[in-house]
């Protein structure tokens, strides 16, 4: 074969052996100072000190010349310490020739001519010492370049080096091709190799192998070098000489890439290549055997399929739907889901067919009446209530009828010409979430076996556990969603009842200081009332946090004892009646004469009632509120009415809820705790708690606890 391109293809790298691993150079040497600051202006002091001495034993034949060697020790110091130490040889000088070498000696009087002496001294030493520095700045980074080319060198070396060796090495095929005649600019041992010539350096491609085989590679190879495409090729025959001389068919995944050269011109071309012969045989000895289990391969590739669905999406709904268009058609005609509700009905969430069956069928069954909801007690139903499926190898009618009992449920059912079904729970952590359906029609001829029956059990339960976890993440964000808002309510909560607090406290400060004798009892009366209020409102913030941390963790109990209800109500209303009339409410109260006596928690029942008053007056508006206590049916009965902002009607089901909040905190203060509190208290006491309101129209809150003479066996905690 004239072109062992088919085998060699990809990359390439003539070497017959491959050289030993290079060492991989290290990073070029960074620039420094020539020595550390210190030495380098102390060899600026020593060299004008040495400028002094040379000065001094020459001075009579330097007679007019006193810069002399000073300018020498300048040039040195800039040269050889850079702009800093320069600078201090010329100051340096300038001062020890004007005491020493200028006349007057030994004095710092400077005569005018003295004085335009030093000044062109010191011209030209910053100069010359600015000259030195970006000289010496200029061959540091000079060095700086030639080291960092030679690292690049080194580098470039390095990596041609460890190619080389790589294309040698590689477990493929490769080749380059170099010209319009494809001569062998590269080929490595084991392209060489299948050729059955080591030796191919600089011959053209036509003349490598087979003739046949020669002439069509070049075909290609001209192709790709006119239109500079690249070609890739799967499982390419080519016919190969064997060693005794016969030809041998092997096959190929090629890939033929242009090179091209600095005009952007292509110069050659290079290949890689993967033998595959022993892939493509075996799989064609496989392919009776893989005809045979067909069957349970498409079970594998569904599971396969669904598990990618199911984990790539938390969204249940998307899962579902993803799921039955993966079961049909490849695994069935027919694909329903139907999601179990609280009330024990089901909600049609997905249909699917196969394109053999009608449209108008799948209307209907994604529209099902409202009595086919449910399953029959006696017949499907009875199996998926235990987690069971309800399986029929060959439809009947008398199946059908188990699926319903809806008259025109079932004749919807006949109309589908089901052959076999399989009605599979959706059960995660023991709680059925859903029910699957899967059904074969007459018009497709398959039909469902029991050995069928555990692969869809199987994904009945991947697709269940992909919904339990779509729940729970779900649950999991709205569970961080309420602690981020409960945090960022909660920190301004607190802070609200400090910053008054603390500012009494900074003007009782400013008043002591401006008063040197006593401050007036009433001004620091009036101080101590705000203060105690706000610590009394933070210490009840402080008091709802931890009651909620003890009714979750259980750790809530309860004190029982006889309790009047109308006498507790009446001392939170006296209490309150202060707060209500800064509001602008009045608190109205009827029948707190009534004997309401129980076995309650009383700080705890107390508890409740501030909670229901201070609800009251804080959304009641101003306007008056009205408190009834009253025992009716052996209950004691409070309501609390106000006729402020009221509730609007999707907030009432969440009201008791924890960190529930039916009103903006930007409006309204609070960590939305009170009524689920109140709610938790007022269950664990035996009673109930409820609310009725209209947004705009005020709310009435109504508790009634149980009427008991006698103290009660048990009080369980709070859940």
């Amino acid at each position: 074969m004239s072109v062992p391109s088919t085998s060699a293809v990809r990359v390439p790298v003539p070497v017959p052996a491959a050289p030993p691993t290079p060492t991989p150079p290290g990073p070029p040497a960074v620039s420094k100072e020539e020595g550390s600051a210190p030495l380098r202006y102390g060899l600026a002091v020593v060299s004008v000190a040495l400028a002094f001495v040379a000065q001094e034993l020459l001075s009579s034949f330097t007679v007019g010349m006193p810069f002399l060697a000073f300018f020498a020790a300048v040039m040195f110091s800039g040269w050889r310490g850079g702009w800093g130490p320069g600078l201090l040889a010329t100051g340096i000088s300038l001062v020890a020739v004007d005491y020493f070498f200028l006349t007057p000696i030994h004095t710092w009087k400077v005569r005018t001519g003295s004085l335009i002496t030093l000044g062109l001294f010191l011209a030209l030493s910053l100069f010359v010492t600015l000259l030195n520095a970006r000289l010496r700045r200029a061959n540091m980074e000079r060095a700086s370049l030639l080291e960092s080319e030679r690292a690049a060198r080194a580098a470039a070396e390095y990596e041609r080096a460890r190619l080389r060796e790589l294309f040698m090495q590689a477990p493929a095929h490769l080749v380059i091709f170099r010209g319009p005649d494809h001569l062998f600019e590269l080929s490595n041992p084991l392209n060489s190799a299948m050729l059955g010539n080591p030796d191919l350096l600089g011959k053209p491609a036509r003349d490598v192998g087979p003739k046949e085989e020669a002439a069509r590679i070049s075909r290609l190879l001209d192709r790709i070098y006119t239109t500079g495409e690249p070609f890739h090729g799967k499982e390419m025959p080519l016919q190969l000489k064997q060693p005794d001389g016969s030809v041998r068919e092997y096959f190929f995944d090629i890939t033929y890439t242009p090179t091209h050269d600095a005009e952007g011109k292509v110069d050659g071309i290079a290949g890689f290549g993967f033998d595959v012969t022993g892939h493509v045989r075996a799989r064609a000895r496989a392919e009776q055997l893989a005809r045979e289990l067909s069957h349970n391969e498409e079970h594998l590739r569904m599971l396969a399929g669904a598990s990618s669905f199911l984990a790539t999406s938390l969204d249940y709904e998307a899962t579902l739907h993803n799921v039955v268009r993966l079961a049909v058609p490849t695994l069935a005609d027919w694909c329903i889901v139907d999601m179990a509700m609280e009330d024990g009905t089901y909600k049609r969430m997905e249909v699917a067919h196969a394109r053999t069956e009608p449209e108008a069928l799948a209307e209907q069954l994604r529209t099902p009446p409202s009595e086919t909801c449910c399953y029959p007690a006696k017949g499907a139903g009875a199996l998926l209530l235990k987690g069971q499926a309800f399986f029929v190898e060959e439809a009947t009618d008398a199946s059908l009828q188990q699926l319903t009992e809806s008259p025109e449920w079932l004749e919807l059912l006949r109309s589908l010409r089901l052959r076999s079904f399989a009605v599979v729970p959706l059960v995660a952590r023991e709680r059925t979430l859903g029910v699957i359906s899967f059904a074969t029609s007459r018009a497709s001829g398959r039909s469902y076996t029991a050995a069928d029956l555990p692969f869809l059990q199987e994904l009945a339960n991947r697709a269940a556990l992909s919904m339990e976890n779509a729940r729970l993440y779900r649950e999991a964000r709205e569970a961080v969603r309420l602690r981020d808002e409960f945090l960022s309510i909660a920190s301004h909560e607190l802070k609200t009842p400090l910053t008054p607090l603390n500012l009494k406290l900074q003007s009782l400060r400013r008043e002591m200081d401006r008063t040197p004798g006593p401050v007036s009892r009433a001004m620091v009366e009036n101080y101590l009332e705000v203060g105690s209020r706000q610590l009394k409102k933070l210490a009840e913030l402080v008091n709802d946090l931890l009651d909620v941390s003890r009714i979750a963790s259980g750790r809530m109990s309860l004190d029982p004892a006889s309790v009047d209800l109308a006498e507790l109500v009446r001392d939170v209303v006296a209490a309150y009646e202060g707060p209500a009339a800064r509001s602008g409410s009045e608190l109205r109260v009827e029948g707190v004469d009534t004997t309401t006596t129980g076995w309650w928690d009383r700080p705890r029942l107390e508890q409740v009632v501030v909670n229901l008053v201070d609800n009251a007056i804080k959304y009641g508006q101003g306007r008056p509120i009205d408190i009834r206590v009253e025992a009716t049916d052996g209950h004691a009965t409070l309501t609390v009415r106000d006729q402020g902002i009221g509730i609007s009607a999707e907030s009432l089901p969440r009201l008791f809820g924890r960190f529930e909040r039916a009103v903006s905190e930007r409006h309204y203060g609070g960590l939305g705790l009170g009524l689920y509190i109140t709610r938790t208290l007022v269950e664990a006491m035996g009673g109930t708690v409820r609310v009725e309101s209209q947004l705009g129209q005020g709310s009435v809150f109504t508790m009634a606890l149980p009427l008991r003479a006698n103290p009660p066996a048990l009080i369980p905690p709070p859940p």
